[in-house]
């Protein structure tokens, strides 16, 4: 096993290190999941509210909350002033839910999948903010989008199953972001829908829908761990544990995933407050090995799919693996929450935006961790005695490399802005939100690499925008044909040509990079043949060719076109892919001939 300092130095060099704000975004996608609507005595239903609650940093952020696929769904609009929060209300009741839970039904699609966008970078999470079955679902932009996914769910407990509560069984959403998306889904156990466990199908969705993959019971031997899922086109993962139970009572864990491109080796689990909480690694690649807290000796084998459950009772772990693999983490506080936990290369933010959930008689408290030397330096909202170097304590493992700290923090405020910074360097957090009833838990940290998306085909003529993303200190932009030539150094560019292009930044110590290849669609050729002359009042049929839309000079759509008349007759064509091309031809009469006189006698 490579030690930690040697594994962070190869990260740092070869620059395979993360951006240092993932979750800083101005586009996310998501989806509601479905859950029990038992009223649970004075603690009120266990389906709703549903909330997403935004914080803004130092700039006007106009945010527009919409339905691709779902016309009925008036999109929301809101101005989040600089350090600012907004607390949008999707559902404040059961009637309100139709059109915003995403429901097993039929065939397993949804219109109801979402896309909130800004005009500024933003942090977003989705909430069920019912009495007594809520949770965070943290919202990871651009880094939670990908076309290949391991789903994490928890094996240690089963859900409600003594009362008749209506329990939803343990479900994953998936939500497309372009239309004609082709997901292929293997399940690890059977599905509803009659998908049988290992047996790989496929759905289409379009921009907007969701598949909703239920699993058939409520056990924890039926959930859905170590399913794979891929697609051709960009989608988003929600995944959900409705009413876990374990012995302080039924609870909600749900989190939105991130793809197995964003996944790391490397991984420090925090323990929460409860006195056992649980970490889930699940394998992406056969054979992978792991570690625990420097320990030579792998503490498990893993394949991919495969998972392995840890006991936490220490303050904090640390893991390594020789292959990328998804850390999933249980804690709470008293009752049960679930995060996807970021990998730790080179990753970290030195400034986080949130707002507390708002939970009557409830505690809050925060997860920590960073590197030796920034653990002095921690202020929120200005503050510098709410964290101190004293409540940090070492990471077994990093050899003192890196701290940890989990605190209580119950002077913060409910749904009010906070910002928690650090001077000197990046960290990552995570939020406990809990009473003996009820916990939310999420992780507010970066989750992805230097992401300017998937290699694109677009059509000859047009231009795309490729973004590497906020919150870098500098950015260069290279086409790989001239390597030594900076085209940009911008955050953004735009590109009309075909090739690989290499963006490169700077954050801190770290320089993430990414590379997205460019083709061209070929573009449609119609033909309406060569000028034509045809004697006064003689039809001509002109016909371009096959092809998906046709828009004639005189707004008609129609595949051909009739003309009686001498003019200029012109067609744009559209194909499968959307180019257009256009063609046009002229249309003359021969002229009368000169009229004969006619002589009588």
């Amino acid at each position: 096993m490579k030690g930690f300092l040697y594994f962070l130095l190869i990260f740092i060099i070869t620059g395979f290190c993360l951006d240092a704000h993932a979750q800083r975004d101005t586009e996310f996608w998501f989806a509601a999941p479905d859950n029990s609507p038992m009223n649970h005595g004075s603690d009120g239903f266990r389906d709703h509210p549903l909330l997403v609650r935004i914080t803004s940093f130092d700039a006007n952020a106009k945010v527009t909350l919409s339905q691709p696929a779902n016309s009925n769904f008036e999109p929301i609009i809101v101005d989040i002033p600089p350090n600012g929060t907004e607390t949008l209300t999707l559902a404040n009741s059961q009637p309100e839910l139709e059109g915003i839970e995403c429901k097993f039904v039929g065939g397993g699609i949804s219109p109801y999948g979402f896309r909130l966008s800004s005009t500024a970078p933003v942090t977003a999470y989705f909430e069920n903010s019912s009495g007594a079955n809520p949770d965070i679902y943290s919202l990871k932009g651009r880094n939670a989008l990908g076309m290949e996914f391991v789903i994490p769910a928890q094996n240690t407990f089963d859900q409600m199953t003594t009362w008749n509560w209506n329990v939803v069984p343990n479900t994953f959403l998936i939500v497309a972001t372009k239309d004609d998306t082709e997901v292929l889904i293997t399940p690890s156990n059977d599905l509803k829908g009659e998908h049988p466990a290992g047996v790989e199908f496929s759905v289409i969705l379009q921009k907007g829908e969701v598949f909703v993959a239920e699993a058939t019971g409520l056990l924890a031997s039926n959930h859905l761990y170590g399913s794979f899922v891929s697609s051709n086109k960009d989608i988003v993962i929600m995944v959900n544990d409705d009413s876990v139970n374990p012995p302080a009572g039924p609870d909600l864990m749900g989190d939105q995933t991130i793809p197995n491109e964003m996944l790391g080796q490397l991984y420090i689990v925090t323990k929460g407050f409860l006195s056992t909480d649980y970490v889930y690694v699940f394998g992406t690649v056969d054979g992978t090995k792991l570690y625990r807290n420097g320990d030579p000796t792998p503490i498990a084998g893993l394949d991919k799919g495969g998972l392995h459950r840890i006991s936490l009772t220490d303050y904090s772990t640390y893991l390594e693996s020789d292959y990328p693999v998804l850390v999933y983490h249980m804690t709470g506080w008293g009752q049960l929450g679930g995060a996807v936990i970021p990998p730790i290369e080179c990753t970290g933010s030195n400034i986080i935006a949130f707002t507390r959930s708002e939970d009557s008689g409830a505690d809050f408290g925060i997860i920590v961790f960073t590197q030796e030397g920034n653990e002095g330096n921690f202020t929120i909202d200005g503050n510098a005695d709410l964290l101190k170097a004293s409540d940090f304590q070492n990471v077994p493992g990093t050899g003192g490399g890196w701290k940890a700290a989990n605190k209580m923090l119950n002077s913060i405020t409910s749904n009010a802005p906070h910002i928690i910074e650090n001077s000197t360097g990046l960290f990552h957090l995570g939020t406990i939100t809990g009473a003996g009833n009820s916990c939310r838990y999420g992780f507010f940290s970066n989750f992805a690499t230097l992401n300017i998306g998937p290699d694109q085909t677009y059509c000859k003529g047009d231009s795309v925008v490729l973004d590497a993303g906020p919150g870098q200190d500098s950015y260069a932009w290279f086409d790989y044909d001239f390597p030594l030539d900076t085209i940009s150094t911008e955050q953004d560019i735009k590109v009309g040509d075909t090739g690989k292009y290499f963006c490169c930044a700077t954050y801190e110590m770290c320089t993430p990079s990414d590379t997205i290849h460019l083709a061209w669609y070929p573009l449609p050729q119609p033909d309406l043949g060569n000028d034509t002359t045809v004697c006064p009042n003689t039809p001509v049929l002109f016909y371009p060719g096959d092809f998906a839309a046709y828009n004639w000079f005189d707004g008609s759509t129609d595949t051909a076109y009739e003309s009686f008349l001498p003019q200029t007759i012109w067609v744009e064509v559209f194909d499968a892919n959307g180019c257009h091309k256009s063609d046009s031809v002229e249309m003359f009469n021969f002229p009368k001939p000169p009229p004969i006189p006619v002589y009588h006698d």
